[in-house]
């Protein structure tokens, strides 16, 4: 839902924005790195694309400074190369466990009898002000519903008469440590964090179809070391939140199940992997290499192998199932599911998701890009690219730039004074 297309806060106008943007997805499995600019009546078009595998991430986290320093300058350098030209800020994704979504509603009085910008800056600083809470630093401020004395469901109350005004506001957040070891490992890059994008609402840029944004669509982007989620309705994001379970874990089983080594049990994965169960399971065997030299080569049937897969994507599912039902977000994200990232490639995904959820369920590609490469154009590249669109299609937000991982400015806002020195606010702001 477009709120503040003008005005005077939301994201700059497009002709403000620089030519040319960097993202980098950073992942547990693999980083990327895009280059690109916003051709007019054409769209965006990648001039420069790199990624590299990851090392020192273990589900969204820094867990190695300078491993995971090690495989961003080389994801970035390849992209650089491709475009010709160094890169001195990005636009990062956030992609943790401790992803949350907040809901708040508040109503403030104002003097004027139209409304006009200062009065909805001013109902979301109130929102602002109210969620303080130091220990997670917010991403996204989005307001989703206006009300006018006491009326729901205004989309933009500019220019509208009233003299109670409010807002319900979705805050997505993560916790600010997590935040402050990945700025600094893109800072030791030599690199300038221009913003952060949760992970799911990127994804969802790169892969939903407009139909699916307007009358609601769940989106689950099944990364390596984590599951992210994201509930969107009427353009707008309304939910997200994320589990420590991915792809890894499914090839994790597989090593301990089929005892054999990692790089095998991704290999098993990759060419026998299924969710699903097949007749012909029982007498197809899979080859197993050994643990070790003194291990002989070993053959366990493909079924062996089917329930440890199914297992793993099942629960995964499940506890997906579960939050979204705590949330109670059921009625609120319609009736399709689209799923995204490298873990939702496994064949038989879509069919299990649909067993589970009990919704239409389908792979998302990316699309609406120009001159990105074929090797990076799968569902596994859907953060990277919903990324540069995001930040090139200017999405609105009740805040801008790199979350605030100091807490300073909640404390201000939280800690600005009595009842005076807001009584003194309110007055400047109407006269």
């Amino acid at each position: 839902m477009t709120i503040f297309s003008g005005g005077s806060f939301g994201k700059n106008s497009r002709h403000n924005q620089p030519e040319i943007v960097a993202v980098l997805d950073v992942g547990t499995s693999k980083i990327a790195c895009f280059i690109g600019h916003l051709e007019e009546d054409a769209g965006v078009r990648i001039i420069g694309a790199g990624f590299h595998a990851s090392a020192g991430l273990k589900a969204g986290v820094v867990v190695d400074m300078d491993a995971a320093e090690f495989t961003i300058r080389h994801a970035v350098a390849k992209a650089e190369k491709a475009a010709g030209f160094a890169i001195s800020s990005v636009y990062v994704n956030v992609s943790t466990r401790s992803l949350k979504s907040h809901h708040i509603s508040v109503e403030t009085k104002f003097s004027s009898a139209e409304v006009a910008d200062r009065d909805l800056k001013r109902v979301v600083d109130t929102a602002l002000t109210e969620f303080a809470e130091p220990e997670k630093a917010i991403l996204h401020a989005l307001p989703l519903n206006w009300t006018l004395d006491g009326e729901r469901g205004i989309r933009d109350p500019r220019g509208m008469f009233g003299s109670k005004l409010g807002v319900d506001m979705h805050f997505v957040t993560a916790n600010v440590g997590v935040l402050r070891n990945l700025a600094h490992c893109i800072e030791r890059c030599h690199l300038r964090i221009a913003g952060m994008v949760a992970s799911p609402y990127a994804a969802g840029d790169a892969v939903l179809v407009d139909d699916e944004l307007d009358l609601g669509v769940t989106l689950i982007d099944m990364g390596a070391g984590i599951t992210t989620t994201a509930v969107f309705r009427d353009r707008a994001l309304v939910f997200s939140d994320a589990i420590g379970v991915g792809g890894k874990n499914v090839t994790s089983d597989i090593a301990r199940g089929l005892t054999t080594p990692w790089e095998a049990a991704e290999r098993i994965k990759a060419i026998y992997g299924s969710a699903l169960e097949s007749p012909t399971d029982n007498s197809q065997m899979v080859p197993c290499p050994p643990m070790g030299a003194q291990d002989e080569l070993h053959e366990e049937s493909l079924s062996v192998l089917t329930g440890i897969v199914r297992s793993r994507t099942e629960e995964t599912f499940e506890i997906l199932r579960d939050r979204f039902a705590a949330a109670g977000i059921g009625s609120f994200a319609g009736r399709r599911i689209v799923l995204t990232g490298g873990a939702a490639q496994l064949s038989g995904a879509v069919q299990l998701a649909e067993y589970i959820f009990g919704k239409r369920v389908r792979v998302g590609q990316p699309h609406g890009l120009l001159g990105l490469p074929d090797t990076m154009s799968g569902p596994d590249f859907a953060v990277a690219t919903g990324l540069i669109k995001h930040i090139l299609n200017n999405k609105p937000e009740a805040i801008t730039g790199p979350p605030d991982l100091s807490g300073k400015r909640i404390r201000k806002r939280h800690y600005a004074g009595g009842n005076v020195m807001r009584s003194l606010k309110w007055f400047k702001d109407n006269f």
